[in-house]
């Protein structure tokens, strides 16, 4: 039994919707979650800007005596991920190879994707998809400006429903089965996404598959907390940024402590 804390990061605030996972999955847990407010979003960053970014963070949650990192970013998952492991003897868990599981206990005809330009680019998604259904099709689809959207606090706003319908009007028309939401951040967006698309595609998200797939982990490491009380959340951002700390406030039900800004 181990009781350190997990680190968890992210560009900005779509890793919250693991984090939340996380805690609602591993209540005993602590956890340290950073957001690489300086430098939102990754998806339009060089892959070595992205590992730069990433190799500060891992640095600095390794000061922090943890036990497990979760690279809770699509475009980190699918671009550097072997990279940053060669970082630390930590073990790195990401959002996307948890998926795996999903993908081949489904019989997937026609399936979309959607993310950041590099996540999409990167074609992770899809070789993952290929090799449980190798005959599906995949529709795939970069949404650039969801994260600053979401970022700005405007998911709710008409401007993410006018980009959604622009970006996912192609997906829709080619009568996909399933949207895998190849970003953390637009978990954030479904209230939209539901208003838009047919009630038959199925929207596939990280958050919760990733989660489990962690619980599993620690059970198979014997690395479970002993805590017998609610973990302790610390969050900590790379800027200060009052949008995140008024949207993060808000998704944990004002019950987060203090988000302290961190210089790396």
């Amino acid at each position: 039994m181990n009781n350190r804390p997990i680190g968890v990061f992210d560009s900005g605030l779509g890793g919250l919707t693991v984090l939340k996972e996380l805690q609602k999955t591993l209540p005993n847990e602590n956890f340290i979650y950073i957001g690489d407010t300086a430098h939102v979003p990754y998806g339009n960053k060089s892959k070595e800007n992205i590992y730069n970014f990433s190799k500060k963070i891992i640095h600095y949650l390794n000061t922090h005596n943890i036990k497990l990192i979760v690279a809770a970013c699509n475009t980190v998952s699918s671009t550097i991920l072997s990279d940053i492991k060669l970082i630390t003897p930590i073990p790195i868990i990401d959002v996307i190879t948890p998926l795996g599981d999903f993908f081949s206990s489904q019989k997937i005809n026609k399936i979309g994707v959607i993310g950041t330009r590099n996540t999409i680019k990167s074609n992770f998604y899809n070789q993952l998809i290929k090799k449980y259904n190798s005959k599906s099709k995949i529709f795939s689809k970069a949404c650039p400006m969801f994260v600053p959207i979401i970022e700005s606090g405007l998911s709710n706003h008409k401007i993410a429903r006018i980009m959604g319908e622009e970006y996912l009007d192609e997906l829709i028309n080619n009568n996909i089965d399933f949207l895998v939401l190849g970003c953390t951040h637009y978990p954030l967006l479904k209230p939209m996404l539901k208003q838009i698309l047919p009630k038959n595609i199925l929207v596939v998200d990280s958050a919760s598959v990733t989660a489990h797939y962690i619980q599993k982990h620690l059970l198979a490491t014997n690395s479970l907390s002993l805590n017998n009380e609610l973990g302790k959340i610390e969050i900590k951002i790379t800027d200060n940024s009052e949008e995140f700390n008024k949207e993060a406030k808000i998704f944990f039900d004002n019950k987060l402590n203090d988000i302290e800004t961190i210089s790396l």
